[in-house]
C-alpha cells in the first residue's frame, strides 16, 4: 500500500493500546524487558516456557555471549552453526536491541535471578463492573484461558462473587486471558504476562448493557487527507471517521441477533479506488464492497476512530471521484496539496483557507470545510495535475490529438466540396 507522506498524518490519529501490564513505578529495565518483548518468550526461574528458562542462563553462557545474544542471536547461531541452538525450542528473532540496551537487559536478569523463588504459584484476581448499571456483577462467570504462543492450552471457570473473581495456584511460565460472555457480547483481555517477580495481577473488566438503538449514534467529524504520488501520477488519501456512542450502552448494530456478524454502521466508498486498506484494525473486522465499508466492531459508549486509506489514479486531463453519504455528519475537512494538484468540490458548500504543516514544510495545502452533511448529500470530488502544461507525454498526446482533429476536419471539408 502506497502511503506517501500520510504515515505521519495517521500517527497524529493513533488508536488508544491498553497494556495489562506498565506504569510509573516500573523500572527502566523492567519496561525494557517488557518492551522488547522478551517477557512473550521468557520467563526467570519458573520453567520453560516459549523460550529457555533463563534462570541458569549464566551457567552456560558468558556475559558476552547473552549479550551477543540479545543483540544478535544469528551471529551466535553462525558461530556454533546450529539453529536453534537449544533443542525443542524456536530460533530467537533479531529485535533490533542496541548494546545499551542489551547491557541494561543482562542486569535485569542477573538482579531479577538473585530475588526471586523458584517455582512460585501465581495468582490472577480482579472484578467486573456494568458501566451502563454502574454496579458490580454477581455470579457472573468469568473465564480463563492458559496461551502458549496463539493456541490455547487449557481453561477454567470460576464464578464472581460480589463482583470478584479470582484463579490462584497458576503457573507463571505462560500467558493469560481472561474472557465472559455478557449480554449477548464476548468481553476479552489481550494475552497478558508476569513479570518474573511478578506473583499477583489485578485485571478488571468493564462490560455494558446491549443496546440495537442506533439513535445515539453519531459522526462528530470526518478528515479526508490527500498527497499527491507524482511517480504514479495517483492521490492517496486518508480517510479518518470519528464516531461517537453516546449512550451508557454497547450499540451491537440493528441487524438480527441471529445473523454472525454484527453491522454497527455502514460510511461510503468513493467509486473506482485502489488498495483499499485498514492501517488501525484487521480487514477481518470490517465487510468491504465498492460502495462501502460496514464497521462489525460492537460499539462501546465513547468514541471511535475509524481510518482507511486508499488511492486513485489520475486521468491525464481531469478525474472526478464521486460518493453518496450514507450518515449525517457533523463536519468534513478535506486537505489538499493545491501546490501539486487544481482541485473543486462540486455538490456541496464549503469554506476553503490556506493550511501550513509542520512536517510537510515542503508543500501548500489548502483545508476545505463542509458543516451539516445530512445522509444521502452527493459530493464530487475533481482533481487536475498542475503539471500537465509541463509533461512532455501530455504534450505530445495533445499535440497528437489535434493533429488528427485537424486532418478529419480537413477531410470533412474535402469531401463537402
Amino acid at each position: 500500500m502506497r502511503i506517501a507522506n500520510l504515515f505521519f498524518l495517521l500517527v497524529i490519529f493513533p488508536l488508544l493500546n491498553l497494556e495489562l501490564y506498565g506504569g510509573e513505578d516500573e523500572s527502566a529495565k523492567e519496561r525494557l524487558f517488557i518492551e522488547k518483548r522478551c517477557i512473550t518468550c521468557h520467563v526467570i526461574g519458573r520453567g520453560r516456557f516459549v523460550g529457555p528458562d533463563l534462570y541458569n542462563v549464566f551457567d552456560q553462557y558468558s556475559d558476552k555471549e547473552i549479550t551477543q545474544w540479545i543483540q544478535n542471536p544469528q551471529a551466535l547461531y553462525k558461530k556454533y552453526s546450529k539453529i536453534p541452538i537449544n533443542d525443542g525450542y524456536p530460533p530467537m528473532p533479531n529485535l533490533n536491541v542496541g548494546p545499551e540496551d542489551a547491557k541494561k537487559l543482562l542486569e535485569y536478569i542477573k538482579k531479577t535471578k538473585e530475588s526471586i523463588n523458584r517455582g512460585t504459584k501465581v495468582k490472577i484476581s480482579g472484578n467486573i463492573k456494568n458501566f451502563t448499571k454502574n454496579k458490580l456483577l454477581n455470579a457472573q462467570e468469568v473465564q480463563l484461558e492458559s496461551v502458549m504462543a496463539d493456541k490455547v492450552i487449557s481453561s477454567k471457570k470460576v464464578a464472581t462473587k460480589k463482583g470478584e473473581f479470582s484463579f490462584d495456584q497458576l503457573i507463571g511460565n505462560i500467558a493469560y486471558r481472561i474472557k465472559i460472555f455478557y449480554d449477548g457480547i464476548e468481553y476479552s483481555t489481550d494475552k497478558f504476562y508476569f513479570l518474573p517477580d511478578e506473583n499477583n495481577k489485578l485485571v478488571d473488566l468493564t462490560v455494558f448493557d446491549s443496546t440495537q438503538d442506533i439513535k445515539n449514534i453519531a459522526l462528530n467529524s470526518t478528515h479526508l487527507i490527500i498527497s499527491y504520488e507524482e511517480a504514479s501520477g495517483s492521490i492517496i488519501i486518508a480517510e479518518i471517521i470519528n464516531v461517537d456512542n453516546k449512550s451508557k450502552s454497547i450499540f451491537v448494530g440493528s441487524n438480527d441477533f441471529s445473523e454472525k456478524v454484527r453491522e454497527i454502521n455502514s460510511y461510503s466508498l468513493f467509486l473506482g479506488i485502489s488498495d483499499l486498506g485498514f492501517p488501525h484494525r484487521g480487514e477481518d473486522t470490517f465487510l468491504v464492497s465498492e460502495t462501502n465499508v460496514v464497521d462489525t466492531l460492537p460499539m462501546p459508549p465513547g468514541n471511535r476512530r475509524i481510518v482507511f486509506t486508499y488511492s486513485k489514479r489520475l486521468n491525464m486531463f481531469s478525474t472526478n471521484m464521486k460518493k453518496t453519504f450514507l450518515n449525517n455528519i457533523d463536519s468534513l475537512t478535506i486537505i489538499v496539496p493545491e501546490n501539486k494538484l487544481s482541485f473543486e468540490i462540486k455538490g456541496l458548500k464549503y469554506l476553503k483557507k490556506e493550511t501550513q504543516i509542520k512536517e510537510l514544510a515542503d508543500e501548500s495545502y489548502t483545508t476545505y470545510s463542509i458543516s451539516n452533511i445530512k445522509k444521502g448529500d452527493i459530493i464530487n470530488l475533481q482533481f487536475k495535475k498542475y503539471d500537465l502544461l509541463f509533461n512532455p507525454k501530455a504534450i505530445i498526446g495533445s499535440i497528437f490529438i489535434l493533429f488528427i482533429l485537424v486532418v478529419l476536419g480537413l477531410k470533412r471539408l474535402k469531401y463537402k466540396k
